[in-house]
């Protein structure tokens, strides 16, 4: 038995879906759900947005609790440099080096500083202060899984989530309101070049990554909304958490989403009680041909991994 802490990512791309697949892991007992873990110290510490749990994330119990179990010395970390590693950790153009010392990647590693040792001491904070034997992280970046598999004090298991790029696409150009705080009063967005560029680089990162590794596994978002309770399951035995998921479940596609400690993500983890998950193709009859054209183009060399084409 590992005594390092047992991670599971879900890597892949932005709006992806998962935010919901972890909402839903983090509503079986003994899975803590910490959101994209990675926006720790900018979204909780230094803009105090709201914790899943709708409390400003300097009020939050659990988190205060994680934090004082992870400080180094007693000692309060220094935010603002923090927040620069973390940004430079998961910089598109750090993708060709990660790559290329994948296998050995202490170099990398010598470059963000204290960055990977205090993530090092976060993960078995929150499993020592919540009780908790598996940590659900929607970071989603593959660098950032990267740095996750390198630390001595995690065990990390990965599910790949690849959305149809068209529907990412269709995703990323919709105006989402923010209600947790954010200087801005609405998601990011981006154009279809550069949603389906991105979606390009992180899908194929991930699986360069972890290709072959049993600790791997990918997954259709499509596919997952179409059976949530059945694939639920498969993720919870994948990761080695023995918990049953049907508690969960009002039937194979509602579920009881209990409230989180998700330090960032989409709105969405804001959502407590029933959700009925349905699929979201409203893509097919609202996004424009041309931006249709230029995702289908873009990803087409990738297309592979997702779902097959309409």
């Amino acid at each position: 038995m590992s005594d390092r802490t047992r991670v599971l990512l879900l890597a892949g791309s932005g709006r992806s879906g998962s935010t919901v697949l972890a909402n839903i892991l983090g509503s079986v007992d003994g899975v803590f759900c910490g959101g994209e873990i990675r926006y720790l110290w900018e979204r909780g510490l230094r803009d105090d947005r709201l914790c899943g749990c709708g409390q400003p994330f300097g009020q939050c119990p659990v988190w205060h609790a994680i934090l004082t179990e992870s400080a180094a010395g007693g000692r309060a970390p220094d935010v603002d440099r923090l927040v620069a590693l973390a940004a430079k950790a998961g910089r598109v153009r750090s993708v060709p080096r990660l790559l290329l010392e994948r296998r050995n990647g202490e170099r990398a590693l010598d470059l963000l500083g204290e960055y990977p040792a205090e993530v090092a001491r976060l993960y078995p904070a929150i499993t020592a202060a919540t009780g908790c034997s598996l940590v659900v992280d929607s970071s989603k970046l593959p660098s950032y899984g990267w740095l996750l598999d390198r630390l001595p004090t995690v065990d990390l298991f990965v599910v790949h989530l690849v959305r149809d790029p068209r529907a990412a696409a269709y995703s990323w150009q919709r105006k989402k309101p923010l209600s947790d705080g954010a200087a801005s009063s609405h998601m990011q967005r981006h154009s279809p070049a550069k949603s389906a560029a991105l979606w390009d680089v992180w899908n194929l990162t991930a699986s360069v990554l972890w290709r072959g590794s049993d600790r791997y596994l990918r997954l259709n978002y499509e596919d997952f909304v179409r059976r949530p309770r059945l694939w639920t399951e498969r993720i919870l035995e994948f990761a080695g958490h023995d918990a049953d998921a049907g508690p969960v479940f009002v039937d194979e596609r509602t579920v009881r989403m209990s409230p989180s400690h998700t330090v960032a993500g989409n709105p969405d983890r804001l959502r407590t009680g029933p959700v009925t998950l349905r699929l979201d193709d409203e893509w097919v009859t609202g996004m424009r041909r041309a931006d249709r054209a230029v995702v289908t183009a873009l990803t087409a060399p990738l297309r592979r991994l997702a779902v097959p084409a309409r």
